[in-house]
């Protein structure tokens, strides 16, 4: 800012240069040339005390500077940051108090895929082969996670298209409250606490859908509704605990079995659910997806789950062990068994059954854009569980490739399943038709965009 002097001076200055103009064309009397010889006296005296009492100092300058400098920061964030709220992009679209406490962090999530599914003397009264072949908008998903209040308390909403008839159904909506350190109360729809791979975000998976398992056993996502008691201050070992509404309670009211709501199966009467993990090495971080894109070191994780669901007079525990490995040089490998053991009402002469599975994963990043990968899935129904002359063993064997455009956020996956002795059960969210005993083929071709 000029100071006071400064201006005096320019402007005593200024008249005398003005009167000077003016007379150029007269000639100017006594009086006016005295006139003008007391205005540049008195401009001069203005100088020469500015000289010696300058009008600027150190401070005044670096005041300035810094003004100038956060005005033009300011000017160049999507949002103002000397208000209330913040906003811009940090490894997503993020809006937020100045003090943390509140955060909205809104995403979307596409996969478009091209299904093909070969299936051997699959038409009616095996009269030839049957071929599909169709496109489908697998999954389009909208949603917003974040905290309230403080940075104890966060939250996720999460909607998604139904791939049949696009409208949007909830899948995502708790909160949580961390109460203590490491502990935490977790309440509304959530991801079931059983298995690792139908734990791990769609966004994440090695191949472009999740596995047969976790689709027939686990119901893909498996979202509840419940309560559970979070455990995890960040070190080695950490785990989760839920009361629920039973697996396949997503969308549900409180009615007990056998009651439906909107078209769902019948629901449970309750479910229980709980999960522990520890970590031999690695950054908890890198167990959230299946790669190792972007592992600094090995990961190491172990873990187990168990869930009982009973609806009626029947009772199921799922069972699931599993391993992750990963390292730095583009190595990741996952196995898991998952067994359920199913209590049926032997007044009525139904016989308990128990089912069996292995998963095993296997991927490698060939450079920073390329990863092939394999996966293997085994599948033993109890012969009680299946009609008679139902082939009861299913293996599935698919291998595919990642082609990372931009990281997870522009993905491209093409993968191919086979299935040597077909399967007894359909699930159309991978692609699976149910074909008894014959062979099956699914090709599937997938883009993914994450904003």
């Amino acid at each position: 800012m000029i100071r006071r002097p400064l201006t005096t001076a320019l402007a005593a200055f200024a008249v005398a240069t003005a009167a000077s103009a003016a007379y150029a064309g007269d000639e100017p009397s006594p009086q006016q040339l005295q006139e003008e010889v007391k205005q540049l006296r008195e401009a001069v005296k203005e100088l020469q005390t500015q000289r010696a009492n300058p009008p600027f100092n150190a401070a005044d300058v670096d005041a300035t500077v810094d003004s100038v400098l956060h005005d033009a920061n300011r000017r160049t964030q999507l949002m103002a940051t000397d208000s209330a709220f913040m906003g811009g992009w940090n490894n997503g679209f993020k809006i937020q108090s100045a003090d943390g406490n509140f955060v909205l962090h809104p995403w979307f999530q596409m996969q478009f895929r091209n299904v093909t599914n070969y299936r051997q003397d699959a038409k009616q009264n095996g009269q030839g082969d049957d071929l599909q072949n169709g496109f489908e908008l697998r999954r389009m998903k909208f949603g917003f996670d974040g905290n309230v209040f403080s940075p104890d308390v966060t939250y996720l909403f999460l909607w998604a298209t139904d791939r049949h008839d696009g409208v949007p159904k909830l899948e995502d909506a708790w909160v949580k409250y961390k109460f203590a350190d490491g502990l935490a109360v977790k309440a509304g729809q959530l991801k079931n606490p059983l298995d690792h791979e139908q734990i791990v975000s769609s966004k994440y998976q090695l191949a472009a859908e999740r596995t047969l398992i976790a689709g027939v056993f686990v119901n893909g996502d498996d979202y509840v509704q419940g309560v559970s008691l979070v455990m995890d201050n960040g070190g080695a070992l950490r785990g989760e605990v839920a009361f629920t509404d039973g697996i396949r309670s997503q969308n549900q009211n409180f009615q007990d079995f056998p009651s439906t709501t909107a078209g769902n199966s019948p629901t449970a009467d309750f479910g229980a659910a709980g999960r522990v993990e520890y970590k031999l090495m690695g950054d908890w971080k890198d167990y959230e997806h299946f790669t190792a894109m972007g592992n600094k070191t090995d990961l190491l994780v172990v873990g187990a789950g168990a869930d009982y669901t009973e609806a009626g007079h029947t009772g199921a525990l799922v069972h699931v062990a599993d391993v992750q490995y990963a390292t730095p040089g583009g190595l990741s490998l996952y196995g898991a068994y998952l067994g359920r053991y199913t209590a049926r009402n032997a007044s009525a002469g139904n016989a308990d059954t128990y089912d069996s599975t292995v998963r095993v994963f296997a991927g490698f990043m060939l450079n920073p854009k390329l990863e092939p990968f394999a996966q293997y899935q085994y599948i033993h129904f109890d012969s009680a569980a299946v009609s008679a002359g139902t082939e009861n063993t299913v293996h599935d064997i698919t291998v595919g490739v990642n082609y990372y455009l931009k990281g997870q956020a522009a993905k491209l996956t093409v993968d191919a399943s086979y299935l040597p002795n077909g399967t007894p059960v359909s699930d159309d969210s991978s692609g699976v038709l149910a074909n008894n005993g014959k062979n099956e083929v699914i090709i599937r071709a997938q883009f993914q965009l994450l904003l």
